[in-house]
């Protein structure tokens, strides 16, 4: 009997013994195998720390808009595997990634491969079967040692770089930025978006003779408007920005310029970037009356930019519901938002790598303010702060991708409940 997807899912996880093996030889040679080292025209690889998921989104837009065929891997998902493979804006069937996971198990031949491994193979081969104009594929973790790393690319990205995943990638932003500089090819462009890039990344754009595009001088996305360079190098410049944007704007300038280094973009196009949306990125859904906002924030600069677009729009005190993993920097993350929190629900989220949420409570600020609670699941917690909460306040849902499916999952229900 054929395995469902469900099934496939649970036997990958089981396969390989470190959940992240950051080598590449094994994943190549099966890649090889399968010929998926190429599986677009046009492929371009997107690393940094925040906003690749946004960047990866407006790139997909900018060249669908333009009549290309668009290939996006992203990861994680947040409610679906699906969400982590998409074509043309839609994502493919549980029966496309069930083939292509039967003939990677096929094509493998007892080499062992990770969850994340299988599903960056998965992605390349139902790409590189439908025969794409562009394969947008997001850098899971780091760069130089993530699965993804191992396709040729024709234009790289790195946006913003700040401090996560310490443990794998070092503890300071040079070396962060030298893992990220591991997706640069020899003569290959770097869109770089950072506007204070560690020195690292540029010291491995100029040994391997890549031409780097930087953020405030090759293109830009200000109040005043945005600026990018075409294929012939020339600056050219749209008035009116609209600041803020619903998506980070450096992420949207970087999409912009990759875009336009192929294909030459239009007025209309760059308005409908500006409006652009992300699920689990300052999501808002109302319950009743009272505002649910819900971002995969999960690292001090995420929360920092979290805290500054809640601000923007008005949210002045909030009910915290929060989970994250054990290898963030939880108090940091905390310490970020806390002059907004009224309220904590700390919850349990369904993963090894969980960070139990007593400890999570330990990681409160000295400074932080309001009650602490602690629930065994997100929706218990969020059902708490959805009582508590007065006509006056929002509720925001922070930290790692799980907690944000889970409240969107409770929340579709809460919602229907209403209707």
């Amino acid at each position: 009997m054929q395995r469902s997807l469900d099934d496939w899912l649970t036997y990958v996880s089981s396969l390989h013994p470190i959940a992240w093996d950051l080598t590449l030889d094994r994943v190549k040679q099966v890649a090889a195998t399968l010929e998926v080292l190429r599986p677009a025209q046009t492929v371009i690889l997107v690393a940094g720390t925040n906003g690749k998921g946004s960047c990866c989104e407006a790139i997909s837009m900018l060249a669908e808009r333009a009549g290309l065929r668009v290939g996006l891997s992203t990861s994680p998902h947040l409610q679906k595997f699906n969400e982590r493979i998409r074509i043309d804006g839609k994502m493919v069937s549980d029966d496309t990634i069930v083939r292509a996971f039967e003939r990677i198990e096929r094509a493998r031949a007892g080499v062992t491969l990770s969850y994340f491994e299988f599903s960056c193979l998965a992605a390349l081969l139902i790409f590189k079967a439908a025969d794409l104009d562009v394969a947008v594929l997001e850098i899971g973790l780091g760069g130089r040692l993530d699965a993804m790393n191992i396709v040729d690319p024709d234009l790289t990205v790195i946006l913003p770089i700040a401090l996560d995943h310490q443990d794998y990638l070092g503890d300071n932003r040079e070396d962060i930025g030298r893992e990220k500089a591991g997706i640069l090819r020899r003569g290959c462009p770097l869109v770089l978006a950072d506007p204070e890039p560690p020195e690292s990344i540029l010291v491995e754009a100029q040994r391997l003779g890549a031409p780097v595009l930087r953020i405030n001088e090759a293109f830009y996305w200000r109040t005043e408007g945005v600026q990018w360079t075409d294929r012939s190098g020339t600056l050219r410049q749209c008035a009116e920005a609209h600041w803020p944007p619903a998506l980070p704007k450096e992420s949207l300038a970087a999409a912009l310029q990759v875009v336009s280094l192929k294909i030459d973009v239009d007025s209309e196009s760059i308005g409908q970037l500006r409006n652009l949306a992300l699920l689990g990125r300052m999501t808002k859904i109302l319950v009743g009356d009272t505002p649910v906002y819900l971002d995969v924030a999960h690292n001090p600069h995420a929360a920092e930019h979290l805290a500054r677009r809640l601000q923007a729009l008005g949210v002045q005190s909030f009910r915290a519901v929060v989970g994250m993993y054990a290898d963030k920097d939880a108090r940091a993350v905390l310490r970020a938002l806390a002059p907004l929190v009224s309220g904590w629900y700390f919850a349990a989220v369904d993963e090894s790598r969980a960070l139990a949420p007593d400890q999570l409570r330990l990681a409160m600020p000295d400074s932080a303010v309001g009650t602490s609670e602690i629930y065994s699941e997100i929706a218990a917690a969020l059902a708490s702060a959805l009582s508590d909460c007065p006509q006056s306040e929002s509720i925001v849902v922070f930290g790692s991708f799980p907690v944000v499916g889970e409240a969107l999952e409770y929340l579709a229900g809460q919602v229907q409940a209403g209707s």
